[in-house]
């Protein structure tokens, strides 16, 4: 019989060759997290800068920072780690415009607005969090009191002047000796960091935090993850050199694309489409606008109409659950509501929220639920930290469900690079137009020739009902011997 722990093991799949990089967590054969990183479109979250503060708006007690963005970064004062030791003292007296000072992404920019920032930077470590300015230790409610309280007090002997420490939440199942390595680790880092940058003028990148690989395994304790499998050898590397524990779990794999349960084509489509169907029939329809995402529970055609009540109940707490999964999958935030299937009885109400709480516990962003509203709607929000993976995918929020021209062009660039094995030297395609332009707008083609090692031709064709399609792979020779060549409609793509 499998042990608790043997059956929650994750294989983690990270595809990084491509130029939009893929990483994908399985649990139990089921899908449950999915991060995507395009250059265009990448979270600054977690990265640290050396800024300037250019202008500070007193009425705001806020002030705006270059820090190498095309938007001014907004810094509060209560971000400043000097304004919190006297906070009556407004922002003019604790900073001044022209001042250089250390800053980290706390949210991306988003729309006209530029991206928050705090002074109050930290390191992330596998178990701990540093704060070099922090000043205060902050430990995982889901931990015991008796676990906060010791490792609360371990922290006010390990730490130095105004350092601070968070705890993750498994640090509560880590020797102090392990933890006593990984504060002084990231406090040697951060030393080292003060030092290599402490002359160099503002704005300027001091360290990039990457989602893939760095903040995806830092979510999970290394005894939860069974194996990583990547499609690079130098992601390997480099993640045996940032988390030495995971260096044997990691392999190598160059074909991934044949390794992985699902491909990132087939995941794409899944997490555009707008109605799932539950194992009982019901349907969970998902739509997401600017203002809000909207999940309506739809009752199965066959009810037990023997008792109503109990199978509402259980198809609601059905839905719950994929609800919690689908918010995290598709990395919803913002305000959420979910109308579920009216329940009369308000304990049935009670029991659906207590449910849906439980399956949300695996969410690593921060949630909070508000309860069922007059009308029967349960409302909650997600905090934002990057934009939902629809909004990546898809062309927009009215057309959400579609595939955008940009995934069109990078899901192109996967299908080339499953050809890397191929012993022939030409592929021919055929594609619109539009994706064609996409592609080389996005697609380094000169490193993808380096990497494919073919010669690539395009067949330009607008009334195409499919946004590209392989029409021939062979070469010279058999390529001449085609219609489409000898009627001189080919262009040279790569």
């Amino acid at each position: 019989m499998q042990r608790k722990d043997e059956i929650s093991m994750k294989t983690i799949y990270l595809q990084t060759v491509p130029t939009e990089k893929w990483a994908m967590v399985y649990q139990n054969d089921s899908l449950e997290q999915v991060l995507i990183e395009r250059p265009e479109e990448k979270s600054l979250i977690g990265n640290i800068y050396k800024g300037r503060i250019v202008n500070i708006e007193s009425s705001l007690q806020a002030a705006f920072v270059d820090f190498g963005q095309p938007k001014l970064g907004f810094l509060k004062k209560q971000e400043i780690p000097e304004a919190r030791k006297d906070t009556s003292k407004p922002i003019e007296r604790v900073v001044h415009e022209g001042q250089q000072v250390w800053v980290q992404v706390m949210k991306d920019a988003y729309d006209q607005k530029g991206a928050q920032l705090t002074a109050n930077v930290t390191l992330p470590g596998r178990n701990l969090v540093y704060l070099p300015f922090g000043n205060y230790f902050a430990v995982s409610r889901k931990m015991t009191d008796e676990q906060r309280s010791h490792l609360k007090a371990w922290a006010g002997e390990a730490c130095q002047s105004e350092e601070g420490l968070i705890f993750r939440t498994h640090s509560a199942e880590v020797s102090l000796e392990e933890l006593e390595r990984e504060l002084g680790s990231l406090r040697e880092r951060w030393t080292n960091l003060s030092k290599q940058y402490r002359n160099e003028k503002p704005p300027k990148t001091i360290l990039e935090d990457f989602d893939i690989p760095d903040r995806l395994l830092r979510r999970f304790p290394e005894g939860d993850i069974e194996s990583i499998l990547v499609d690079n050898l130098d992601m390997k590397q480099r993640i045996q050199k940032r988390i030495p524990e995971l260096g044997k779990k990691t392999k190598w794999v160059a074909d991934i694309q044949n390794h992985m349960p699902f491909s990132a084509e087939s995941i794409s489509e899944k997490l555009l489409t707008r109605t799932i169907t539950l194992d009982s029939g019901a349907q969970l329809v998902i739509d997401q606008t600017e203002a809000m995402v909207v999940m309506d529970v739809n009752t199965a055609k066959h009810t037990n109409t023997s008792n109503k009540k109990n199978s509402v109940l259980k198809t609601n707490q059905e839905a719950a659950k994929e609800a919690a999964k689908q918010i995290r999958l598709r990395n919803l935030s913002g305000m959420i509501l979910i109308d579920f299937i009216d329940m009369k009885d308000e304990k049935d109400q009670e029991r659906v929220v207590s449910y849906f709480k439980k399956q949300l516990r695996q969410d690593y962003v921060r949630t909070q639920i508000f309860g069922f509203t007059r009308l029967g709607i349960l409302e909650m929000t997600r905090k934002r930290e990057a934009p939902s993976l629809s909004s990546v995918l898809g062309k927009d929020h009215s057309q959400s469900t579609m595939m955008s021209r940009a995934s069109e062009a990078y899901q192109l660039e996967r299908m080339l690079l499953s050809y890397q094995s191929n012993d022939q030297d030409i592929i021919a395609i055929e594609a619109h137009p539009d994706v064609i332009e996409a592609f080389k707008e996005r697609i380094d083609m000169k490193k993808l020739k380096s990497i494919l090692y073919k010669d690539v031709y395009v067949l330009n064709n607008r009334e195409s009902h499919v946004p590209f399609r392989i029409i021939h792979v062979g070469n010279v020779a058999t390529l001449e011997e085609r219609s489409f060549y000898k009627e001189n409609v080919l262009d040279r793509l790569f």
